[in-house]
This record gives structure tokens, C-alpha cells and sequence, in this order.
């Protein structure tokens, strides 16, 4: 509730009480006397009612100040609730089975309103839809540095790889790479316990913790065979979502956006200004994994791209309200070639920036129909840390499409496996070091080629030549 509101109702009985007892005279069994009430007055003459009982006067002035607030509160989105019989009735029925449980379960020592309370409310809310959350506090903080590409660990990311947990990526800013962990060793403990036989999922819950502490990691080295023993701090990092800035030929430039937070917007136009310094004239943004994240980020990247009035996207809310995004000027408009790489895992603000270029022809998508998630979450923080994640609205692309649950199509399939994606990821931070053939040596296979990556570096040439013949042909 917000804070004036909650004043208002306070004020309330105050109001009342005073208006009875200060504003109209005690009541007595007489009249006012007092003369009548004016209605107007035009010129020389007064018209007015008849006096009014002082009694039922200050009933009838204070039922109608109650029905002024009431119709207000009834308004409200998020008041309508209070003025439903159903309501009222779920409450009653949910705090007649707490307290049954509070008296009569076997097992006292178990029963936790707080907890109860928690499970209740997730089951309810996750029976909405799969994107729908209640959150927990501590659920909550991870979920709100996740969202702004932070989080607390030692910097890694795992993945699965033959049948084992292998760390697929270590990122500068964590205490795994600063210890000397390195891409594509395999995780065979966590703190003195064996993990061979755990699921993806028991380890990266053994890892986790609280920022400050400890964490000890035992991994097996495929480059030498050999296993180490490694003691980390678990602390909050803070990651940059536009990586892997280079120039991928002499003319095509190449970033990877990892998602969508406050300011990814920024740190892509620097790293578009980056690349132009070495000559690019075209340019492929990388969206493979990406899982989206803020709806006006996507919106304000798009507009670099887009001229202005252009759609974006538009925004039905539950009740159809509509709202349209439209690309607004810019001084960092970028009008070279694009080629934008979506997969499966491409999601949500992911979605939204491609599907707007590819509807307006901005852009050349290459890989994978996208995941389809085409609903806007509203997210709500409680006074007790507590949050809740609800579907609140879907969204459209320019052509008037409904990508939830169908996905973005690209203009150009290049289908690859989860495997070849994690075979890519480990060759593109060992060969930096390695021969090929030492390479196939330790992980068990030949450097493979990023597939999708080589065709929308083909498609560009080809943009790029054509667009270099018809500047020849104005000139």
C-alpha cells in the first residue's frame, strides 16, 4: 500500500469523530437555530431547504465522505479486491486451514506460519503461468542482481560436457579466474565432498553462498590430467552485458550481448564507436543465450538502428489498453548492415530488438526460431524483502505478431546442437593458446567452426560489396 493512501484510511475514523463532535453541535431533540441553509442566491433573493435534523445531518455528511473514498479506492486496479465477497471468503478459508494446522499437525516443531505462508503463495502464483513468481527475500535479492547482471559466486559458469560438469566460462572479475581456474576444467568436488555422480543442479547449489564466505573447489584438469584444490571467496561481480568486442573480418565488426540491464544500451553504442575506429563497415550482434531483461533497454537499442517513428513493439495490457514504442532520435544512429544471430535461448528484450528490426527490414537474422516468451512481467518488492514476478501484459512486434510460445523466426536457418555450442565455447578460450592439434588432444575433438556465426559473416560481405557498387554507380 502506498504511503498516502495508508494516511488517508488512518485519518479516516479522525475525520468522522471530529466532523460529529467539532464541526456540528452536540445533538439535542431540537432544530437548528440557526437559519436555513442557502442553496444560491440570485440578486436580492435567498432560496434554501428546509433544516435538517442535526443528528441525521452529520450521519448523512459522513456516509457520503465514506462513499466518496470508497468509490476511489474501488478504481484502484489494486483495490478492487477489497470489495469482493470471493476475497474476503479465501481469506477466511486460508487462516481457518492455518490455524487447523497450527493446532492439530502431528509434527509441531514443523509448523511455520512464514514458511507456510511462502509455499502457499508460490504454488498459487506459479499456477498462473511459468513466467509468474512469488519471491521469497533471499530469492528476491538474487533475482534483482541477476537482473542487473550481478550475482554473487566465485565467477564461474558451468555447463554439462560428455556426461560431466565442466566450467564453460571464467570471468575476470570473480575469484576463480584470479586463483588460475581455466575454462574447460571439470568440477570432480566442492568442499571435500565427491560431485561425479551429482546433477548440474546439486553442484551450482554446493557453490552457492552467502557473499564473504568460503568455497573450496577440487577440479580435474584435462590439459594435464592432473586435479587442484582451490579455496574461493564467494563475492557480488558485476558483469559487462556487451563482450567479445572484435572485428571478425577487415570490414565486419562482431559484439555479443549477454542481456539486456541498465546501460547495456551505452556500453553498445561505445563498443560500435570502438569497432568503426578499425573500419567497420558492417556489423553482427550476437543474441545466442541471450534470456532478455529490461523491456525500455530493448527499446532504446532498437533506436540506434531504426529511423525515427518507426514501431518497436506495442504493449497489451490485460484490460487492452495498448501502448505503442516508437524509435526516437538519436545521435548514435547506425545505418551500416546488420546481421543479428538468435537461438532457442534467445528470449524476451532479445526478441523484441530483433523481431523489430527483421519486421522493418533493418536487419538479416540468422540461426534459430527464437524461445517465445512474448508476455511483460511487472515485478513488486514488499516491505518484508519479499517480491512477486507477474505477467502483466504481452507484447507485439511491428507487424502486428504474437511471439509468446511461437518465437521469432529468422530470415536464415542455421541449426547447430547444445553440443556444438559447448565445443565452441571451450575452443574459443583454449585455442588462444593451444595448437589444433593439442587441442584435440585434451577435449577429445578437432576445433569445429561456428556455423551460424560464418554465414551472417558471408551475408555481410555480400551487404557490404553491394552497398560499396551502388555508392560507386551514384557517385
Amino acid at each position: 500500500m502506498d504511503e498516502g493512501l495508508l494516511l488517508m484510511l488512518l485519518n479516516i475514523p479522525f475525520f468522522i469523530f471530529t466532523l460529529n463532535r467539532w464541526t456540528i453541535p452536540v445533538r439535542t431533540n431540537l432544530y437548528f437555530h440557526r437559519p436555513p441553509f442557502p442553496i444560491f442566491t440570485t440578486d436580492c433573493s435567498v432560496n434554501t431547504v428546509p433544516s435538517m435534523n442535526k443528528y441525521t445531518l452529520r450521519w448523512v455528511i459522513s456516509i457520503a465522505i465514506l462513499t466518496v473514498l470508497a468509490s476511489q479506492f474501488a478504481t484502484r486496479a489494486d483495490w478492487r479486491a477489497m470489495f469482493s465477497k470471493d476475497y474476503w471468503q479465501s481469506l477466511s478459508r486460508y487462516g481457518m486451514v492455518m490455524r487447523i494446522v497450527e493446532s492439530e499437525f502431528v509434527h509441531a516443531d514443523e509448523v511455520d506460519f512464514q514458511d507456510l505462508t511462502d509455499v502457499a503463495l508460490g504454488a498459487a502464483v506459479r499456477s498462473l503461468d511459468s513466467y509468474s513468481e512469488y519471491m521469497t527475500p533471499d530469492h528476491y535479492e538474487e533475482f534483482s542482481m541477476a537482473a542487473n547482471q550481478e550475482y554473487v559466486g566465485v565467477g564461474i559458469e558451468v555447463g554439462q560436457f560428455s556426461g560431466r560438469i565442466i566450467i564453460s566460462q571464467v570471468f575476470e572479475q570473480g575469484s576463480a579466474g584470479a586463483a588460475g581456474i581455466l575454462s574447460g576444467d571439470f568440477i570432480v568436488g566442492v568442499d571435500g565432498v565427491d560431485t561425479r555422480e551429482e546433477t548440474l543442479g546439486e553442484v551450482i547449489d554446493r557453490i552457492r553462498g552467502e557473499p564473504g564466505s568460503m568455497v573450496s573447489l577440487e577440479i580435474e584438469r584435462p590439459i594435464t590430467a592432473e586435479e587442484h584444490s582451490f579455496d574461493l571467496e564467494r563475492r557480488a561481480i558485476a558483469l559487462d552485458s556487451v563482450v567479445d568486442v572484435e572485428m571478425a573480418t577487415g570490414t565486419v565488426g562482431y559484439m555479443r550481448v549477454r542481456q539486456f540491464i541498465d546501460e547495456t544500451d551505452l556500453e553498445m553504442v561505445s563498443a560500435i564507436h570502438r569497432l568503426n575506429a578499425q573500419g567497420m563497415q558492417g556489423l553482427i550482434i550476437d543474441l545466442r543465450g541471450n534470456p532478455g531483461g529490461r523491456l525500455n533497454i530493448a527499446v532504446r537499442m532498437a533506436e540506434v538502428f531504426l529511423e525515427v517513428g518507426q514501431a518497436v513493439l506495442t504493449v497489451q495490457s490485460r484490460r487492452g489498453v495498448q501502448e505503442v514504442f516508437y524509435a526516437e532520435a538519436t545521435l548514435d544512429a547506425n545505418h551500416q548492415p546488420l546481421v543479428v544471430l538468435i537461438d532457442g535461448d534467445s528470449a524476451s528484450a532479445s526478441e523484441i530488438f530483433s523481431g523489430a528490426l527483421r519486421d522493418h527490414a533493418r536487419a538479416v537474422l540468422v540461426g534459430e526460431k527464437s524461445y517465445g516468451k512474448g508476455s511483460v512481467q511487472s515485478v513488486y518488492s514488499f516491505p518484508d524483502g519479499d517480491g512477486l514476478k507477474l505477467t502483466s501484459a504481452r507484447y507485439l512486434l511491428p507487424s502486428g505478431e504474437a511471439i509468446n510460445g511461437t518465437g521469432v523466426y529468422p530470415n536464415v536457418t542455421v541449426e547447430r546442437s547444445a553440443e556444438e555450442a559447448m565445443m565452441l565455447m571451450l575452443q574459443k578460450h583454449h585455442l588462444r593458446k593451444m595448437s589444433d592439434a593439442s587441442f584435440a588432444k585434451v577435449f577429445g575433438f578437432a576445433p569445429v567452426e561456428d556455423s551460424q556465426r560464418l554465414v551472417a559473416e558471408q551475408i555481410l560481405d555480400g551487404l557490404i560489396g553491394a552497398k560499396m557498387g551502388m555508392s560507386k554507380v551514384e557517385l
